[in-house]
């Protein structure tokens, strides 16, 4: 059995279980944040200096920009413009592009 700690209020603490997850939640399971940013190797861009990474991607640059789907879709047309494969960027992308 649990004792109350003295002084401490537990008014926002749920009473009831959440709700059971649904047959989509179950199958899909915990959704990625979703979207990219783009690394610029060298500090430039162009060919082959590009690198797209899923926005929750350990290797993203800090603090880059999240870009829009019109921002990925004119970086994407660069030739040697590269999608990063540590936390799949390219099979978000295929399901996009």
């Amino acid at each position: 059995m649990w004792k109350p700690v003295p002084g401490v209020s537990y008014d926002d603490i749920p009473t009831s279980r959440p709700p059971p997850p649904t047959t989509e939640q179950q199958i899909l399971g915990e959704r990625r944040p979703s979207g990219w940013v783009l690394q610029k190797l060298d500090g430039r861009s162009g060919p082959g200096r590009d690198v797209f990474h899923a926005v929750d991607c350990e290797e993203a640059p800090a603090g880059a920009r999240k870009l829009t789907l019109g921002q990925v879709l004119d970086v994407a047309e660069h030739p040697g413009t590269r999608l990063c494969s540590l936390r799949g960027a390219g099979s978000i992308a295929t399901k996009v592009l």
